[in-house]
């Protein structure tokens, strides 16, 4: 009979968990040794905790499913703001935490790490997961695994599983027949029909469909199935900033990244709001998405189909599963074909350098024409400068990976090794403003470790360029460092300082050939901003 720690442990090699990201701590030892026992799930050990927690969730965006485990409050408190992250954009991580045995806590003495109460911990993860449970008796913890993976396959949500160190080793006692299978309620097969016909005989008489594709369908899976349905009609489709790369943007039928007032096209943004059926799958519509403005669109105008339900105008359909609802639609044809003319927005002029000062937009211009000839990178984008300028580019099918919702500083390197890991034929192109590698910097010795090759764009503009344009002060900058040379800090890897576009030509050129980290530090104005933050920014400083 297996122990607890092996039942886990199979679950999560069968669920498709092939790394584990953590930092080791006494109260997780006993799972730790058993996951490098078994050689079935590689270990990577990260330097920090939140590092451990950002890279399980890139993990996650790309593999289906990602894990972290941690020790005890001093080790699992550091995930709480990667794992709020994931719980916000739904990027399905297991939490995995070891804890202090069951009998010790009967102790008359303190134990170590201990805030409050034994159960403090796993309240703080109940309000950040969907499912959350201290595992303290073992006839009962192989069902509360089983429902914890359920729940996480139902919600692509993180789930925290709390593991005390002695009950680790005791046999599982797991009585599928007498305890049943926790199982996800299927949608009803009756109320189902009536919504597809409801929606597939709306579609059929819009006169200007649009399919708004939203971060849930690349969660799923669906993103393929999707873009079907829309060739099968000839139904232009968009994505949001969270959902970039959601779907090839190559596509004939990708009409671009829609962003509420700020829309960088005003033909984009009035196909989205004048739309008189704007199909909405799984999107989370967030200030971020809008341009910090309600919609212009109305409910009379769309079909709201997520994880939390189906909308159809001011219709409410109720026990509808997200997964069942979208692959029966996109699997139908409404027996009509639209007469959708998109412009040819995927032409990318050849950057063509010159010995100017590199301003923001300019270096987008050239990351925009590197990633045109090499498919195999794929973007890893910070918050910030970083984001919003890395917004115009173009790129293929789930390449582009960035917390666009959550919006959490430091989220891009320890990301990009999530990336590499998942998919080992991606390189990660990783954009990151020197606030934000100041926070990291120290997970690049991971990458050294694992002989993996990111190369890595600072963003070098002395501050928080962002905050500058939303409320200026001197508490925005921060200390200049030669970002280029910590290299020879971490023994490894190679290193270029830019100025100017031929410098960035070249170093990109030297970069693209390298089999190892490399790190391009650009030097830009404290003062100069891609458009797409300028635009943001005007908008936003007014609620500052």
């Amino acid at each position: 009979m297996p122990t607890v720690s092996e039942f886990l442990i199979e679950r999560l090699e069968n669920s498709g968990v092939k790394h584990l990201f953590s930092v080791c701590g006494d109260y997780i030892l006993k799972f730790i040794n058993e996951i490098h026992k078994t050689n079935k799930i590689k270990l990577i050990n990260t330097t920090d905790e939140n590092h451990a927690g950002f890279a399980a969730d890139a993990y996650a965006r790309v593999n289906g499913i990602g894990c972290v485990a941690a020790t005890y409050n001093v080790g699992a408190l550091k995930l709480c703001n990667a794992i709020a992250g994931a719980y916000a954009e739904k990027s399905p991580v297991i939490i995995i935490s070891g804890s202090p045995g069951i009998k010790e806590r009967n102790d008359d003495f303190l134990l170590h790490h201990v805030v409050r109460s034994f159960e403090n911990q796993q309240k703080m993860f109940s309000n950040i997961t969907c499912y959350s449970v201290i595992l303290d008796d073992p006839t009962k913890a192989g069902y509360h695994i089983d429902a914890a993976l359920e729940a996480l396959q139902k919600y692509k949500q993180p789930i925290y599983i709390e593991l005390p160190r002695d009950i680790a080793d005791m046999p599982i006692r797991y009585d599928v027949y007498r305890e049943g299978t926790p199982i996800t309620k299927i949608s009803d097969a009756e109320t189902l029909n009536d919504a597809l016909d409801e929606v597939q005989n709306w579609i059929k008489t819009s006169n200007n469909p649009v399919i708004m594709a939203g971060v849930q369908i690349t969660r799923f899976g669906l993103g393929s199935q999707l873009v079907r349905f829309a060739e099968r009609h000839n139904i232009p489709m968009v994505t949001t900033l969270l959902s970039k790369s959601c779907i090839n943007e190559h596509h004939p039928l990708f009409a671009g990244i829609y962003r509420g007032i700020q829309t960088t096209e005003e033909s984009l943004r009035k196909l989205v709001d004048d739309s008189d059926c704007l199909m909405i799958f799984g999107e989370m519509l967030t200030d971020m998405t809008l341009g910090f403005q309600s919609p212009k669109f109305t409910k009379r105008q769309t079909i709201f189909c997520s994880t939390e339900g189906l909308k159809v105008k001011n219709h409410n359909y109720t026990n509808i599963n997200f997964l069942d609802f979208c692959v029966k639609l996109f699997k139908s044809d409404v027996g009509h074909i639209f007469g959708s003319i998109l412009s040819d927005k995927n032409e990318i002029n050849k950057f063509i350098p010159t010995e100017n000062k590199i301003c923001t937009d300019r270096f987008f211009e050239k990351i925009d024409s590197v990633l045109k000839e090499h498919p195999e990178l794929a973007v890893v984008a910070d918050i910030g400068e970083c984001l919003f300028g890395a917004s115009e580019l173009t790129v293929p099918h789930h390449h582009f990976f960035s917390p666009a919702f959550y919006c959490s500083m430091g989220f891009a390197i320890p990301g990009a090794l999530g990336v590499q890991l998942a998919s080992p034929g991606l390189r990660p192109l990783v954009l990151v403003g020197d606030g934000a590698f100041q926070m990291s910097i120290s997970e690049l010795s991971t990458f050294l470790q694992l002989k993996l090759n990111p190369i890595i764009f600072i963003l070098n503009n002395n501050g928080y360029t962002t905050e500058r344009f939303l409320l200026d002060g001197p508490f925005n900058n921060i200390r200049n460092w030669n970002y280029h040379e910590v290299v020879s800090l971490l023994n490894g890897g190679k290193g270029l300082k830019v100025e100017t576009e031929g410098e960035l030509e070249d170093a990109i050129n030297i970069a693209l050939k390298a089999t190892e980290l490399f790190i391009i530090n650009v030097c830009v104005l404290s003062n100069d901003v891609s458009v797409s933050l300028r635009r943001m920014a005007e908008n936003l400083s007014k609620k500052v």
